[in-house]
């Protein structure tokens, strides 16, 4: 049986990432990620996000390492993801990968 390529997707947040719909785009981005293989994330460097949003990318980030799929950003989280990723502390001291994954980079 011929391998196949996984498939490719992009989720694009929309410009409010917040506790408020935070449920409906879980079930998008639950979604999308169960269908493609490679999902790369767009999130707007003025999309509105509070901490909600930053824990369900991580929720996302182990749901597609359990499945084995591969989950990525667009960019180098900018604007006001980079403001509530350091306010929250995940820039600190990053988890190894956590660097290469919000900020791609090797070192925070």
């Amino acid at each position: 049986m011929p391998q196949t390529e996984p498939v490719e997707a992009q989720f694009c947040f929309g410009d409010n990432i917040t506790i408020r719909n935070i449920s409906d785009l879980k079930d998008d981005l639950l979604g999308d990620l169960t269908r493609a293989g490679r999902l790369t994330l767009v999130i707007d460097d003025d999309a509105l996000i509070d901490l909600s949003g930053v824990q369900l990318i991580v929720a996302a980030q182990a749901f597609a390492r359990r499945e084995g799929k591969a989950l990525r950003l667009a960019r180098p989280a900018g604007g006001n993801l980079r403001r509530v990723l350091e306010r929250a502390g995940f820039l600190a001291n990053p988890a190894p990968g956590a660097a290469r994954f919000w900020l791609h980079a090797e070192q925070a």
